[in-house]
């Protein structure tokens, strides 16, 4: 397989990998099946590394696979799986269309802001237990916040315009918070402004999985070789290098940097750089000494070089914006291996933290019942985020959560919300349940089907049913039925489970009672009341998730149909 060959196939399995997330996540009428987005996810290195972490399943072999073709093939991953490094590619290309895309020229790599960057990473999941700042930086997580928070609400906003003229059916869609969608914007922008200035610096310097994979692709069995005997000099290769990881003077790439996307191979017209198989460390000549000594090099091998170097400064000459490498540079090494086994020892020395979260949902069970309650058992007022059935609890929620908003997506009612200062700082940007929105559908668990973390444990529509995830309170004093003297009930009639029913009030009114034991925390109830400014029944979050007791109803659960007969 030749070099042009092999792009056509990465822009191909590219163009593949963006298109499939970018439907799934910007999903907005069911294209993608639960399943289905699930597979598509398989390949993506940190939700399956954090499935990894609860045990082996086949979502969780997909790191491994990464692993393993990057031992063998470098950085492809990044080149044609990772959806942000295609995005990077893609804004490179448009750039370039434009005229506005730079020349790139070698530069030193950062192997001490990447190994700062990766230990922080680590010790921040280790001793905190909260995802929130790999999540930040997670290629796969952030993509999902950027499609999520700005493409999905402007494609249901197209499709309702569409729904005006009849070409559409109109579609549910709530807008993202105002903090997700700055933190998205600003994120999108610093990428895209980085892939056109300076190509893969993102993936070379704060990028975890960029780091990791660097580290293995060093010593990968097929690798790019400069051939001295080949060479010219005419910087061809290093000019369209975006990863600027070849140093074409000292015939020396830096592996760890390199994403295998073959561009150089091509616009070699000499044949001096290829892939070739290589065993072990690759061997770094040195640079060559200026002195007496220097082996006589033959007129033609010098002619060449000297015609090729002076079609590379008359064409740097031509483009002003090309960036000219000082003198005396020499290429700084990449994360080494002493580095990478430290930062692996640094999170095999700390505390687990999916297996951390686990001690404390054990250990904190009974306190968290009565966090929210005072010195005699009654609630104290204090409303706590609800988290989706199948989280199990706050702190294992925290330790997994990337904050990819795959959920957020994929949620049928849009209840789930990016969380801005609800979960603060550790919970920063992972979602919960919104009912000033909408409330959980009882007979639905899409959430727990597409996390790729197992934040959101796979739960059935069945286990579903008897699932704590929250308990509403009742607050009578604000109750339309005491305060006006109104009929009304709209709580109970939306209870799926007959947590609230009606009990007789005054002259001939009926008011609100509450069985928490029946309660599963769905916010049916606190999404419909009517009172105002302050809701007569709101739901409290639980820490930890417990089992609601189960009851025979007396007929189907009708929530849906009575959602639009109620006058409210």
């Amino acid at each position: 397989m030749n070099a042009k060959t092999y792009r056509r196939i990465k822009i191909a399995i590219g163009a593949l990998t963006i298109c499939f997330l970018t439907l799934a996540l910007a999903d907005i009428g069911d294209w993608v099946p639960a399943v289905t987005a699930r597979v598509g996810l398989w390949p993506q290195f940190v939700p399956s590394a954090l499935a990894l972490t609860k045990g082996f399943a086949w979502i969780s072999a997909g790191c491994l696979a990464v692993l393993l073709l990057t031992a063998f093939f470098g950085r492809v991953y990044c080149a044609m799986l990772c959806p942000l490094g295609v995005m990077m590619d893609f804004s490179a290309w448009i750039a370039g269309k434009r005229g506005r895309l730079r020349k790139l020229k070698w530069t030193p790599g950062m192997p001490w802001l990447r190994t700062a960057v990766l230990v922080f990473l680590v010790a921040t999941v280790a001793f905190t237990g909260s995802m929130a700042a790999l999540g930040m930086l997670d290629p796969f997580s952030l993509f999902g916040r950027v499609t999520t928070n700005l493409l999905r609400p402007a494609v249901g906003w197209v499709t309702n315009r569409a729904a005006f003229a009849g070409w559409a059916d109109p579609v549910k869609i709530s807008p993202a918070p105002l903090g997700a969608v700055l933190t998205s914007v600003g994120l999108l922008a610093l990428i895209v402004g980085m892939a056109v200035r300076r190509g893969r610096l993102w993936c070379n310097t704060v990028c975890p999985v960029g780091t990791v994979l660097g580290a293995v692709s060093k010593f990968s069995l097929l690798r790019l070789h400069l051939e001295e005997s080949e060479c010219v000099g005419c910087s061809l290769c290093e000019r369209t290098c975006p990863s600027q990881c070849i140093d074409y003077k000292n015939y020396q790439i830096d592996h760890s940097r390199c994403i295998m996307c073959l561009k150089c191979v091509p616009n070699c017209r000499q044949a001096g750089i290829g892939a070739k198989v290589m065993w072990g460390r690759i061997w770094r000549r040195p640079p060559r000494p200026a002195s007496a000594g220097t082996p006589p090099v033959s007129a033609s091998r010098a002619s060449r070089r000297v015609a090729g170097r002076t079609r590379a400064n008359r064409d740097d000459a031509a483009r002003p914006s090309a960036i000219h490498e000082p003198a005396g540079l020499s290429p700084s090494p990449a994360v080494s291996r002493r580095v990478f086994i430290g930062g692996v020892a640094i999170l095999a020395a700390a505390p687990d933290p999916p297996r951390a979260a686990a001690g404390k949902e054990a250990a904190g069970k009974e306190a968290a019942g009565k966090e929210a309650a005072g010195k005699d058992g009654e609630w104290t007022g204090t409303c706590r985020p609800t988290l989706p059935p199948g989280a199990r609890s706050l702190a294992h929620f925290q330790a997994t959560c990337t904050a990819c908003h795959l959920c957020v997506s994929r949620c049928p009612q849009q209840v789930l919300r990016p969380s801005i200062t609800r979960f603060g700082l550790p919970g920063f940007l992972q979602p919960y349940q919104d009912f000033d929105v909408a409330f959980c559908d009882y007979d639905c668990s899409a959430c727990s089907q597409v996390c790729p973390t197992g934040a959101i444990q796979p739960v059935s529509i069945d286990e579903r049913h008897g699932i704590q995830s929250g308990v509403a309170h009742f607050l009578e004093d604000k109750c339309i039925v005491k305060v006006n003297g109104t009929a009304c009930g709209a709580c109970s009639e939306h209870c799926p489970t007959q947590a609230v029913h009606m009990i007789p009030f005054g002259d001939n009114l009926t008011i609100p009672e509450m069985t928490p034991e029946l309660c599963i925390g769905c916010g049916a109830c606190e999404h419909v009341c009517p009172a105002r400014p302050e809701k007569a029944i709101i739901v409290d979050g639980l820490p930890v998730h417990a089992a609601a007791k189960r009851i025979k109803l007396d007929g189907e659960n009708t929530v849906r149909e009575m959602e639009e007969e109620f006058p409210f």
